[in-house]
């Protein structure tokens, strides 16, 4: 289905793919809320072939289905400066690559020296309008991959997304010890009961999958490549550590390093489905500079 943004408004050039559809069906496709298709409607931003349309009409091959959609919106956490590198924008999404040592967000909108500050005076500093929108996590010691979405219409879209495991990461590790083979870690995950903020191999905890690839050895590590069927808490780091390879520096699951000052865990490459396009995105992240030059790798 082809589609183009003039203004507030998205404009839905309607295909076979919709044909004989309903306008809700379509909201379905980008699972939005019931109260947001009625906010749509009552606020008169939705039109069929130039037309305002307030119900539930079909569909035909070749409509021209606009949805003001576009919105300009206050940034909703206190601008600060704080440097990132951007790996993918475009008038929907932002993808940067989160720097180590730094959280999502603040516990308040008031809270500072998180990367949605960082976000927001972005925006401010490029005459953009947006709520700061995470897509998903990654821990305060993880660099790497992160996805923003900048309107609400398409957040829903990507939540589900995520949900459904189609928006699919990759991480680069250092582990401590040789690992010579491919394996995937399948063990389930709970919460530690002694320790806060601590998970555990748990036969009652959540199923999770770990795909781990060795990549490389040096001074008596191991270069690793996961891929996650599961996006559990601390997944990576409970399933290394649960085969006696904890990742280097994490002090949690494993003991501190003279190589290196935090966990050494990057997420390096994100994959999913645009939500206006619906064409495959792939965006990549080098290994920052801590992890990098213990493999003599380039940035």
């Amino acid at each position: 289905m082809k589609t183009n943004i003039q203004g507030n408004y998205v404009h839905f050039y309607i295909d076979q793919t919709y044909d004989g559809k309903r306008l809700n069906d379509f909201f379905d496709f980008y699972h939005i809320s019931k109260k947001m298709r009625h906010k749509l409607r009552m606020e008169k931003k939705i039109q069929l072939n130039h037309q305002t349309i307030q119900h539930d009409p079909v569909l035909h091959e070749q409509d021209l289905l606009s949805i003001e959609c576009m919105m300009e919106e206050e940034c909703d956490f206190i601008a600060q400066d704080i440097s990132f590198n951007i790996l993918y924008e475009d008038e929907l999404l932002l993808i940067l690559d989160k720097p180590a040592g730094i959280i999502i967000h603040p516990d308040d909108k008031n809270g500072l020296n998180t990367l949605a500050n960082g976000v927001s005076a972005y925006y401010q500093a490029t005459h953009q309008k947006h709520a700061v929108r995470h897509i998903h996590r990654l821990d305060k010691d993880t660099s790497g991959c992160i996805l923003f979405c900048k309107q609400p219409f398409f957040q829903p879209f990507l939540d589900h997304e995520l949900s459904v495991k189609n928006i699919q990461r990759e991480y680069l590790a250092i582990a401590e010890g040789n690992l010579e083979k491919s394996m995937t870690i399948h063990k389930a995950l709970g919460k530690d009961r002694h320790v806060s903020n601590k998970y555990r191999i748990s036969p009652q905890g959540n199923d999770a999958i770990t795909h781990v690839t060795p990549l490389s050895h040096a001074h008596g590590t191991t270069l690793i490549r996961c891929v996650l069927e599961t996006g559990r808490t601390h997944q990576i780091r409970v399933h290394c550590a649960s085969i006696h390879h904890p990742l280097i520096g994490d002090e949690l699951y494993g003991r501190k390093s003279p190589l290196i000052k935090r966990c050494a865990l990057h997420s390096s490459s994100i994959t999913l489905t645009h939500p206006l396009t619906l064409e495959k995105i792939h965006v990549t992240c080098p290994l920052p500079k801590d992890m990098s030059c213990l493999y003599n790798l380039n940035k």
